[in-house]
C-alpha cells in the first residue's frame, strides 16, 4: 500500500483501544486481505504480500531482547546516577574545579534493520525510559510500513522517534563520535551479522548494549569451516557442542572487533535457540582491559575418534613477585 494513503488522518488508521476497529478500517483491510498480528503490547495488520518481511517465529527473541533492554536501561540509570554522586562529592570536598552536569535521562537505541517496526514498537511501548529510538532500514517500503505501525499503536512521537532510510553500516558509522553513540544497537539480519560489527561497536556508547543475532547457523555450526574462518576468524568443529562453539565464536568476532578500538565486551546474556544465535554484550573502553583480552582465547582440540577434546588457552597472566 502506498504510504501516501496513511497520511489523510492517522486517527483512522489507528486500532481502538479495545482492540475493535471501526467499519471503515474493517472494510480498507478486507480489501488488502490482511491478519492482525499482536505481540506483547504491540500490533500491526500485515500484508502476507507486502515486500516487507515480518518473521513470526523469532517472537521470543523479540519477548527476550525486551526484557534484557530493560533491565539494562535500569542497570544504566543506576550507573549514571552512582557516577554523578561520586562526582558530585568531590566537587563539594574541593577536588573538582566545577559541579559535574546531571545525567542525561533515558537510553538511545537503535534498530538497525527495522523491517515492520514491530521490534520497535514493542520497544518504546514496553521499556520506560526510552529517550530516543531510531528506526533504520535499507528498503524505503520498510521504514514507510515501521512509520505506519508506529501511527497505528499511537507512539508515534517525533521528538523521541526517528527514522532513517540508510545502509545500517553507513548510519553506524555517522555515529561514532561520543555524543553521537547509541546506548543500545539492536543488529538482527537475515543471515550473518558479520558486516556490521565493526561499525555497531564504534557507533555504541562507553558501557553500551549490542544486541546481535546470526541465523547462518550452517557456518558457525562446522558444515562450512572455511567460510567461518573468512567470516568470523574462527575453524568451527562439526561436534556436539555446536551450539556453544557458536556462540563463542561470534563472541570472539565481537570481542576482536572491539578490541581495535581501544574498547572489549563483557557477555550479558547468550543463547542459541532453533536456527539462530543472540548474544547481548556490553561494550567497554579500556585500553588495560584490550590488553588482557588474550586471557580470554583458547583453541579446541577435538579428537577424530571420540568426543574426547581440550582446550588450550592462548596466554596466561604471569604473576611477578617483587625482589627485595
Amino acid at each position: 500500500v502506498p504510504y501516501r494513503k496513511f497520511q489523510l488522518d492517522h486517527k483512522i488508521f489507528r486500532f481502538m483501544s479495545n482492540n475493535i476497529m471501526d467499519e471503515n478500517k474493517m472494510n480498507f483491510l478486507s480489501e488488502k486481505k490482511c491478519v492482525e498480528i499482536c505481540e506483547g503490547s504491540a500490533r500491526m495488520m500485515y500484508d502476507e504480500s507486502e515486500a516487507v518481511f515480518y518473521n513470526k517465529v523469532q517472537v521470543l527473541n523479540r519477548d527476550i531482547s525486551t526484557q534484557v533492554i530493560r533491565l539494562f536501561a535500569e542497570k544504566i540509570e543506576s550507573e549514571k546516577n552512582a557516577k554523578y554522586l561520586k562526582k558530585l562529592e568531590n566537587s563539594q570536598k574541593g577536588n573538582s574545579v566545577r559541579e559535574p552536569y546531571p545525567p542525561s535521562k533515558g537510553i538511545s537505541i537503535l534498530d538497525g534493520l527495522a523491517a515492520t517496526g514491530l521490534r520497535s514498537v514493542r520497544y518504546i511501548k514496553e521499556i520506560p525510559g526510552i529517550r530516543t529510538i531510531t528506526i533504520n532500514d535499507l528498503s524505503t517500503a520498510a521504514t514507510e510500513t515501521a512509520q505506519k505501525n508506529f501511527i497505528a499503536n499511537d507512539v508515534f512521537d517525533k521528538e523521541k522517534v526517528i527514522i532513517e532510510n540508510k545502509d545500517a553500516t553507513i548510519l553506524m558509522y555517522e555515529h561514532r563520535e561520543s555524543t553521537k553513540n547509541f546506548d543500545v544497537i539492536d543488529l538482527d539480519p537475515y543471515g550473518t551479522a558479520v558486516p556490521f560489527i565493526d561499525a555497531a561497536v564504534q557507533a555504541v556508547s562507553d558501557g553500551g548494549l549490542l544486541c546481535v543475532t546470526c541465523t547462518d547457523m550452517t557456518v558457525l555450526s562446522g558444515n562450512f569451516p572455511e567460510v567461518c574462518l573468512a567470516k568470523y576468524g574462527s575453524m568451527p568443529i562439526k561436534a556436539r557442542y555446536l551450539h556453544e562453539m557458536s556462540l563463542r565464536i561470534l563472541l570472539y568476532s565481537l570481542e576482536i572487533a572491539a578490541n581495535k578500538y581501544k574498547r572489549h565486551i563483557v557477555p550479558w546474556l547468550s543463547m542459541s535457540v532453533d536456527f539462530y544465535v543472540r548474544v547481548f554484550v556490553r561494550v567497554f573502553e579500556s585500553a588495560a582491559e584490550v590488553k588482557n583480552s588474550c586471557l580470554k582465547r583458547a583453541l579446541a582440540f577435538q579428537s577424530t575418534q571420540c568426543p574426547s577434546f581440550t582446550i588450550q588457552p592462548l596466554a596466561a597472566a604471569a604473576l611477578y613477585q617483587a625482589h627485595s
